[in-house]
């Protein structure tokens, strides 16, 4: 079929505009933030040129009507009246373009989001990246990330601007189709016009469709922009009272050089990467949402080669993205009752008494016995605070994992949108969001209770001299502390093999995941595992007790 003079015109246009815009950026050398600046600043006066280019066309148009009004007239039979009537308004719309931006917009939204504002969305990413800007550019992780947002921080923008464009063209693109329907309705049909129209007002007022689509996931109430910026602010800092924790203020005020501090400031220099994803989150949605109004349009025109699915679960994965914390928050909720508290206060070991801590002195001459104590006393605290930081990044990303496997098919298998490895990847995350709450609710199921018992008693203490007792105590509880980080660890790894095991990984099986989630919950309550092995056996007149 051959392309009309719109068709072939306009694409080239873009092309050879946005060759020098590229052109330029490459040659200032400048950040991804800097590179997207200058292609919006650079795009600033597009629409006028599209404008230009509409009221151009606009007037080609009315000489084509006026020579198809001397046509009829000279045989109506050929040349239909509706020919020169048509291509009349046709061209009168393009010269009233704006107009017909406005209408298409208003059809949308019904003019309350003011239109598209890339300035507002720049602040936007601002006040949300802001929430996680501490650390100084490069230091560190948080650092890094902080960077990472300075500099990406006005894409957001960039895809408005894209989508502005497009509204433009698609404006366009609609007038002329309506046109060649009137002309022939054998070969375009209506429905082409309407839906670039349609989605053309839709890319006009991106703020109404995107608040559309939060609301689908999050249920209302605040703004999408309000909502995040709150949201990933309390995200960013849901670990910082673990900071005021004993085993972690040596690190938070610099003082300290044990291998606990190196683990504490590994935690405390990274701490930023939930904010940092829900960032990322945000400008999924933002490119979901023009991703889909593209897929709806493109379905309208050839529904054999573009399913409707196509776009509703882009909109769907979009207003997940947007409504990442509302998510992550109903997960927590339905795996854990009580969520949004401190990790100190849901530490697995918050309540144990280790007997070596009332003797336990580290920094003298001690023997191995003192060393090994002192060693898993220093790492036990921030070990399991790092594996809760671990856990529940880890769970946001299987989140957002399974949110984007929504736009996926029905072939995709276990990785598809209703496939065992997404509806998996989703419960994972969530428990993984609460791993210590999962963790004491398997220690209770097997103990009655969620504290692990680690007083140790030596039950035959003949002829040993006190020295030596303290330093069996201090023995004991280093390998029950050495057991609780391996027992917390193997819990979370079972996790991953399970979800590993709906994904259909042939590596992994049902069985070590178990073995894992099992071993790993005995693991952390070695102390009542003894105590139920020797009155099994009847020995706990010679052996070792716990309380």
């Amino acid at each position: 079929m051959k392309k009309d003079l719109f068709s072939r015109i306009v694409p080239g246009v873009l092309v050879l505009f946005a060759s020098f815009l590229f052109a330029d950026a490459a040659l200032a050398q400048a950040g991804v933030d800097d590179v997207a600046e200058n292609i919006t600043n650079s795009a600033a006066l597009l629409p006028g040129l599209v404008t230009a280019f509409f009221y151009l066309l606009g007037l080609w148009l009315g000489y084509q009507a006026i020579l198809r009004t001397i046509d009829h007239v000279s045989n109506p039979s050929q040349t239909p009246l509706r020919v020169p009537v048509v291509r009349f308004l046709a061209g009168g719309a393009l010269f009233a373009a704006p107009i017909v931006f406005e209408a298409m917009h208003e059809t949308i939204d019904g003019g309350l989001f003011g239109g598209v504002n890339p300035a507002t969305l720049f602040n936007s990413m601002s006040a949300l990246f802001g929430a996680f800007a501490g650390g100084v550019l490069g230091s560190n992780v948080n650092g890094i990330l902080s960077n990472i947002a300075a500099e990406t921080e006005l894409l957001p923008g960039l895809v408005t601007a894209v989508a502005y464009l497009l509204g433009l063209l698609m404006g366009g693109i609609g007038i002329m189709k309506i046109k060649d329907h009137v002309e022939d309705p054998a070969r375009t049909t209506m429905k082409e016009g309407v839906i670039n129209l349609l989605v053309g007002g839709g890319m006009f007022a991106l703020p109404a469709v995107f608040e559309a689509m939060y609301n689908t996931i999050g249920g209302g109430g605040l703004g999408v922009w309000e909502f995040l910026a709150g949201a990933i602010s309390s995200t960013s800092f849901i670990f910082s009272s673990e900071s005021l924790s004993p085993e972690c203020l040596g690190a938070l005020f610099g003082i300290g050089a044990t291998v606990g501090d190196i683990i504490c400031n590994a935690w405390l220099t990274s701490s930023a990467v939930p904010a940092f994803l829900s960032g990322l989150s945000y400008f999924l949605g933002l490119c979901f949402g023009v991703w889909a109004l593209v897929k709806i349009k493109n379905h309208v025109i050839n529904p054999q080669q573009t399913s409707l699915w196509d776009g509703v679960s882009r909109l769907l994965a979009g207003g997940a993205f947007f409504a990442l914390p509302t998510i992550i928050a109903a997960l927590q909720l339905t795996f854990a009752p009580v969520t949004a508290i401190p990790l100190q206060a849901t530490r697995f070991i918050s309540n144990t008494t280790f007997r070596d801590d009332a003797t336990l002195v580290c920094g003298g001459a001690g023997g191995l016995d003192d060393a090994l104590a002192c060693f898993m006393d220093d790492i036990l605290g921030p070990g399991h605070v790092t594996l809760n930081f671990f856990s529940f990044v880890a769970g946001m990303i299987f989140i957002m994992i399974g949110v984007s496997r929504i736009v996926k098919t029905a072939q995709e298998g276990a990785r598809g949108p209703g496939g065992r490895g997404t509806i998996a990847t989703f419960v994972v995350g969530g428990i993984l969001l609460s791993a210590t709450t999962i963790l004491r609710a398997f220690s209770a199921s097997f103990f009655g209770n969620n504290i692990t018992f680690t007083f140790a008693n030596l039950a035959y203490t003949a002829g040993m001299t006190p020295l030596e007792t303290q330093a069996v105590y201090h023995v004991i509880g280093a390998v029950l502390k050495f057991m609780i980080l391996i027992g917390m660890i193997s819990f979370v790894r079972g996790l991953f093999i399970m979800r590993d095991v709906a994904e259909g990984n042939q590596q992994a099986s049902l069985m070590a995941a178990m073995t894992h989630i099992i071993g790993g919950a005995l693991a952390v309550n070695l102390g009542p595992l003894l105590n139920a092995v020797q009155t099994t056996l009847g020995v706990t007149a010679f052996g070792v007790t716990f309380v």
